[in-house]
């Protein structure tokens, strides 16, 4: 007391302890400690020894000044001791746990700090303070706020080479000799166990992590057993993990001696009771997780205590316990093989990897655990509000079918290919369910079937389509739980993904979001490897015969290359007609632009058996394949008033049983124009000869190669003239003045002329709204431009083979002349609009089927040639897919604007509110007062119902904010939800809650926090 310095100065110490003594009957040393008594007694001593300084009983009581003990009070106090008392001695204190004393409170560090700068200062280096520590304080300056200069100036008080550290090895060998020494007889036991089980042990009780771990060697195993070496780092690192954790209290026991106490409990303790267990088993890291759990977060605690009521799982609850625990250990992975190596009961039990995959899958489906970057952990609140929205997304039908297809669909990726007779490589097709995927040039018909016997009975059918379609091959996998789990689970993370990215906000948002990309790659890539195995354990048909892939294959994309090697050659039979190599095709192509005969031609020719003898000259044989292959096509059209273009004879001719590719094709009709068969017009120009500028630029262009037409071509004669009259009759509705070719061909012209502006006029519109029915006009359009640049005989016979397309395009171009409005055609813009929504309706759990059939429809109708006729049509459904939409984004708004309001309304009602400046109520209500205002609101459904979902989050981050500006760092939050996780049904699960919840509260309140509740 300073009363005693004080009077000991003086001289007159012995003098008051006599009077106290005299007056009181009693020491004072024995009575100073009580003070409530103590300085009333002292008091009444000093006036009955010094009246006149006192004059009542109470004087110094009531007067004594109230001294506040600084450091440098407590500096100037030890100096003036240690010289009155031990003149020429030093004091040393002892600070023992001063890592416990320090915790994560920088103001006990910092006053430490103080006392020893001014014992230094005020000393001048003969008192000291000594400090003891279970562990450096360096590596609990995570726990202290960052403040790493306050730290750096208190360890340089003490001199580096007076630290001394000891490693956890010293801390396993005191373990070993203190609590775990055992006998001769014992050592002895376990040695031989060790020697008959070392290679299993050592197997099933490996862990994996970022630090070299002890070694399991025999004579560590003996000393510390039931503990095993790496358990001993192990706990220390979830201790020292434990003291710098936020639920945790600040002054939990340090790692090193705590390992001691630890290892005597698990012997003794009756949750564990180690010590009657049988020789050999082992102590598991639940047993810890028992014997610590008063240290770990209550709303954790809660959470793992009701895991037997949520799991069935006989073990979920100590798999839960050691992934806790994990989670305070940085370097350990939280895989669960090392979850089941922290499990192992036994020195010669069976691996438990199997039960803890088990555990792990339904706690993790019963929202008890997630799988994150490190490994496996136990949720927090946010990540708790997270899973549980994720959690409430539904995967639907069409949703389920478009993302198997997207899988399957990668397994086309590089698309399956087979080459035949070393000149094409010919293309596997997929089509899933009977919607088409990948295009190609055999189409494998993939059906996916929902359990074994719907796939017996779907193999049965394919069978037999297969008997009758016989250019498409059938494939039947067979889906499974696990295959309908990975891919609603994909659905769920994309969703969330979705939802979330755009409105988040925090740090934390964008954690979840990051991990959530993370989940959705790993059940993405389950869905593609157990869809592989469906695939190539499934059967698969061509015209009834099963090619079902072998056992040793393993990729989807082989597997179909090999069936497309059996199809090829039954499929495409005719392709060995035009099979050779690109660059011989191409070299014949271009000898015939150039060649003034046919002698000397490239080898190509006779390789496709293209020509024949001619009274010794080389003649095309156009009467036999593949020459009368392409020849019959173009008369085909021709006989129905059409011209036949390159574009149609290329996709003719690529189909079964041909398969032949374009540059066959381009060879063949340049056979046809150079053997005087068939006429050819590009731009608007007649190509009669092989030899000319026209033909080289039309034949080495392929755009100008498909949209050129191909005609037979034939002499004029009277009935050619008549026929020509007739059609023009009926193209035009003008009689012929004359029935000669020249009037003829200058009518032909005349109406041609007429007609050619407002075709192209209407040509025009189509193109520049992105409407269909372009090529049409156009392929119309060219061939008037050869009527009216052509001489009189080759008019006319351009005429006779295209009028039946000059008459279709007049037609359509005079119904579209009408019909294409200004108001049409925005029309036709607020449909397309109304299609971009479907997608955003589609989603919608609710979405009345009507709504769904107009957009299927209306997407049909718009991309029709013959759109024009529907406008109506299109207008009307248009018009309700777009109420639907704006009035389910209305209700979204409302609903946005709406949550928004109410929080900005409880946010202003918040105690403290009225205590911020406007700045910091700006910035504490900006998210609210953007989600409460209408302007800007994009036209996105799921956007705005996000930010819906996001308010409650945004307002608790409000009323933290608020709090934290002004509380500052005595603010704590705490969360009910995990308390009563697992629902309440009895009275004592009641009791148990809200006493987690009193634990809670009192270890902050008694931080010195004020709490906040979520």
């Amino acid at each position: 007391m300073s009363l005693e310095i004080d009077l000991e100065a003086k001289g007159r110490l012995t003098e008051f302890e006599a009077a106290f003594q005299k007056l009181h009957g009693k020491a004072w040393s024995a009575e100073k400690g009580m003070l409530a008594f103590a300085l009333g007694q002292a008091s009444a001593t000093l006036h009955l020894m010094m009246p006149e300084v006192f004059p009542q009983k109470d004087s110094w009581a009531r007067g004594r000044p109230k001294l506040d003990i600084t450091p440098g009070r407590l500096a100037d106090r030890i100096v003036e001791l240690m010289k009155r008392r031990k003149p020429g001695n030093s004091l040393m204190f002892v600070v023992d746990e001063v890592g416990q004393f320090v915790a994560r409170d920088v103001q006990k560090m910092l006053d430490l700090q103080a006392i020893v700068q001014q014992l230094g200062v005020k000393g001048r280096g003969k008192h000291w303070i000594v400090v003891t520590s279970q562990e450096k304080l360096n590596e609990l300056v995570g726990g202290l706020d960052d403040k790493r200069i306050e730290l750096a100036r208190l360890m340089d008080r003490f001199p580096q080479e007076l630290q001394v550290h000891l490693e956890p090895s010293d801390i396993s060998e005191v373990t070993s000799q203190r609590v775990l020494r055992k006998n001769a007889a014992a050592e002895a036991e376990l040695g031989s166990l060790f020697d008959e089980h070392r290679a299993r042990l050592a197997l099933h009780s490996r862990l994996t992590a970022d630090i070299t771990l002890p070694d399991l060697g025999r004579q560590a195993f003996v000393d510390l057993y039931p503990l095993l070496p790496y358990q001993i780092v192990l706990i220390i690192d979830i201790v020292s993990g434990l003291r710098t954790q936020g639920g945790a209290s600040k002054h939990v026991g340090g790692a090193n001696r705590t390992i001691i106490k630890l290892a005597q409990q698990l012997l003794i303790n009756p949750l564990t009771k180690l010590a009657e267990k049988p020789t050999g088993t082992l102590v598991r890291l639940d047993h810890v997780y028992d014997l610590i759990d008063g240290n770990i977060a209550s709303d954790i605690r809660a959470k793992i205590a009701s895991i037997p009521q949520r799991v069935s799982h006989p073990d979920a609850q100590a798999v839960a316990k050691v992934v806790c625990l994990l989670q305070f250990v940085k370097t350990v992975h939280r895989t669960p093989e090392n979850i089941a190596a922290a499990l192992l009961d036994k020195v010669d039990g069976e691996s438990r990897l199997t039960a803890v995959k088990e555990a792990l899958a339904e706690l993790e489906k019963a929202l008890m655990v997630r799988l994150g970057e490190g490994g496996y952990r136990i949720p927090t609140p946010a990540e708790d509000d997270w899973d549980q929205t994720r959690t409430g997304i539904d995967l639907r039908g069409a949703d389920r079918k478009r993302i198997l297809t997207e899988i399957l669909s990668g397994f086309w990726t590089p698309q399956p290919v087979f080459s035949l007779g070393d000149t094409k490589q010919f293309r596997a097709g997929l089509m899933v369910n009977g919607t088409e995927a990948v295009a190609g040039d055999i189409t494998f018909n993939l059906q996916l079937a929902d359990d074994a016997a719907e796939a017996a009975k779907l193999a049965d059918e394919v069978r037999r389509r297969s008997q009758l379609e016989q250019k498409s091959v059938f494939w039947v996998a067979t889906l499974d739980e696990d295959i309908e789990r990975e891919a609603r689970e994909a659905y769920r993370s994309s969703q969330m993904i979705e939802r979330k990215s755009r409105g988040a906000v925090t740090a934390n948002e964008t954690t979840l979001i990051a991990e959530e990309k993370v989940r959705q790659k790993r059940h993405q890539d389950e869905l593609r490897r157990r869809l592989r195995t469906a695939c190539l354990s499934g059967q698969v048909f061509f015209r009834g015969n099963d090619r079902s892939p072998e056992p040793t294959v393993t990729d989807v994309g082989r597997a179909a290359s090999a069936v497309l090697g059996q199809a090829l050659p039954t499929v495409y039979d005719r392709f060995q007609e035009a099979s050779a190599k690109a660059p011989e095709i191409r070299k014949g192509l271009d000898a015939l632009l150039t060649a003034a005969n046919l002698s000397g031609l490239p080898p190509v020719f006779a390789q496709l058996n293209l020509l024949r003898d001619e009274k010794g000259k080389p003649v095309f044989r156009t009467d036999f394949a593949p020459l009368s292959e392409i020849m019959g096509q173009i008369e085909a059209k021709a006989n129905y008033g059409e011209q036949a273009t390159g574009k149609f004879l290329e996709d003719e001719f690529a189909k079964a049983p041909f398969g032949w590719d374009l540059e066959a094709v381009r060879l063949f009709a340049i056979c046809l124009l150079r053997a005087g068969r068939v006429e050819a017009v590009s731009k608007g120009q007649t190509i009669e000869s092989a030899t000319t500028v026209q033909a080289k630029e039309c034949f080495t262009n392929n755009n100008l190669f498909r949209s050129a037409n191909f005609r037979p071509k034939k002499g004029i004669d009277f009935a050619v003239l008549a026929e020509a009259a007739t059609h023009f009759s009926d193209t035009f509705g003008n009689e012929i003045r004359e029935l000669s070719a020249s009037t003829l061909a200058a009518q032909l012209r005349t109406e041609v002329e007429r007609h050619e502006e407002p075709l192209g006029r209407v040509l025009g519109i189509l193109r520049e709204a992105r409407l269909p029915g372009t090529e049409m006009l156009d392929n119309a359009l060219s061939q008037m431009r050869a009527i009216r640049k052509a001489g009189d005989e080759s008019s006319i016979s351009t005429f006779l083979a295209g009028h039946r397309s000059i008459k279709d395009a007049i037609h359509r171009g005079g119904e579209l002349d009408k019909v294409l409005t200004e108001p049409a055609l925005r029309d036709i813009e607020r449909a397309r609009a109304a299609l971009a929504r479907m997608p955003a309706l589609c989603g919608e759990a609710d979405l009345d089927p009507m709504i769904a059939t107009r957009g299927t429809d209306l997407a049909d109708l718009i991309q029709r040639e013959t759109f024009f006729r529907d406008l109506a049509t299109i207008d009307q459904s248009a018009a309700v897919i777009d109420a639907e939409f704006q009035r389910r984004l209305g209700e979204a708004l409302d609903a946005r604007v709406g949550a928004h309001l109410t929080a900005l309304e409880v946010l202003h009602a918040t105690p403290g509110w009225e205590r911020l400046d406007v700045a910091q109520q700006e910035e504490v209500s900006r998210s609210l007062r953007q989600g409460a205002e209408r302007a800007g609101a994009p036209e996105n459904l799921a956007h705005l119902r996000s930010e819906t979902e996001a308010c409650a989050g945004r307002l608790s981050a409000a009323i933290s904010r608020v709090h934290e500006l002004l509380e500052g760092e005595r603010l704590a939050s705490v969360s009910v939800a995990p308390f009563f996780a697992g629902g309440i049904e009895t009275e004592e699960q009641l009791d148990q809650a809200i006493a987690g919840l009193r634990d809670a509260f009192s270890r902050l309140i008694g931080e010195g926090k004020r709490i906040i509740v979520r």
